[in-house]
């Protein structure tokens, strides 16, 4: 990593992403020709599947039952989208603390150096990142880290789907903008294209390589921001426009070193993040009635159960109590353990939550007092000043 470099920039494009979120709960669907858009009458999103046979954006249903019987044509699920689009923020607000939703599909982030570090380096941070959002949401994201916003928006279009582009060098750069045509630039109109053209501009390359003052004067004013983004210059900011209190889910992972099959050290991880999880849902004052965990083997793969709660809480107590029961039965005999989480979700205000007849909500809600004051320590002393005997380290005071 560049010594120099005080922040990267990040942007994740989910790939064909209302189909994708689909098959995700429609695993039986993989590798079939699958358009979603039947409500509208037209296709919206493709599967690689159904792309392949013709299908286009666009095209109406009618022409596709017609043309291509095979393809399977699903209605809109949005809440399914939004759901999704919700957990991989959080996914990333675990990695960065800056983050930018863009579209239902697309965000950015600020990804500072401390950030960069604690992973071991960029390409160790983008494929923890990469690994962690297939194997969770089940979905592919395409992701560019580069020196500016509009650099790390084009790094994400040249490897999709799935691709992990990095633009750290001023030669990375240069071959990427050679890679892209003046088309195919985010920021530039299709008006504005043949105008670029007609100066013997084909590529990126072209672009950021033209006379500033040319640009200026036969252009607006944000066309010249731009080429001078994708020069390297930072000047577009990453806006952090995700309100923490509309998050419908909140997680906690780690992985730990070595990988175990020691089910005390997987339950200390457990609790850990359950700790973790509902701190940070207090100091958000959002509560959960429903929480699932998972461990992931040392083969990636993914064991993962749920439990439904009577009441909202961020009682890491209560919730523990409740996993524990299934806690068991989850463990894959005889493989190694290398990380846990813990995601709350259903998350909803305090303030918002309905009291029942007998007061046991608002019983629960006046027990949290001891979490809180929990909290409280730990913000004036440290993560560690105070813990649940669930989740101590043996070396832990």
């Amino acid at each position: 990593m560049d010594n120099n470099l005080k922040n990267l920039f990040l942007h994740a494009d989910g790939d064909s992403f209302f189909v994708a979120c689909e098959l995700s709960v429609r695993p039986e669907l993989r590798g079939k020709p699958v358009i979603v858009g039947g409500d509208r009458g037209i296709a919206v999103a493709m599967s690689p599947e159904a792309k392949k046979l013709g299908v286009t954006r666009g095209m109406p249903v009618f022409q596709i039952k017609k043309l291509y019987p095979s393809v399977v044509i699903l209605p809109h699920n949005f809440e399914l989208y939004n759901d999704i689009k919700e957990r991989m923020h959080q996914i990333l607000l675990s990695y960065v603390g800056i983050l930018e939703g863009y579209s239902i599909d697309e965000c950015f982030a600020l990804v500072e150096p401390s950030e960069i570090k604690y992973f071991g380096g960029e390409e160790k941070f983008m494929t923890e990142l990469k690994n962690e959002i297939e194997k969770t949401l089940h979905v592919t994201y395409s992701l560019g880290l580069a020196r500016t916003k509009a650099l790390a928006k084009q790094a994400s279009k040249l490897e999709k789907p799935g691709g992990v582009v990095i633009l750290l060098t001023k030669d990375d750069e240069i071959r990427a903008l050679k890679s892209t045509p003046i088309d195919d630039i985010w920021g530039i109109g299709r008006q504005t294209v043949p105008g670029l053209q007609r100066l013997g501009m084909k590529n990126a390359y072209d672009f950021v390589k033209y006379e500033d003052e040319v640009i200026e004067k036969r252009f607006s004013r944000p066309l010249l921001v731009l080429k001078k983004e994708l020069s390297g210059e930072n000047i577009m900011e990453v806006e952090n426009n995700i309100d923490p209190r509309d998050q419908k889910s909140i997680q906690s992972t780690a992985t730990f070193h070595p990988a175990t099959t020691d089910q005390k050290i997987i339950w200390r991880e457990i609790a850990e993040n359950a700790e973790s999880a509902c701190e940070n849902a207090r100091a958000l004052h959002l509560v959960s009635n429903k929480v699932s965990f998972f461990v992931k083997t040392s083969e990636y793969k993914y064991h993962i159960d749920e439990v439904r709660l009577s009441f909202y809480t961020t009682d890491p107590g209560m919730i523990l109590s409740a996993l524990e029961q299934k806690f068991s039965k989850l463990l894959p005999k005889r493989q190694r353990i290398r990380s846990t989480g813990v995601i709350l979700h259903n998350l909803t205000k305090e303030e918002s939550v309905p009291l029942d007849l007998f007061g046991k909500q608002e019983k629960i809600f006046k027990n949290n007092i001891i979490e809180e004051t929990a909290d409280k320590i730990r913000a004036k002393f440290g993560s560690d000043a105070i813990k649940r005997v669930s989740s101590l380290k043996k070396k832990t005071k």
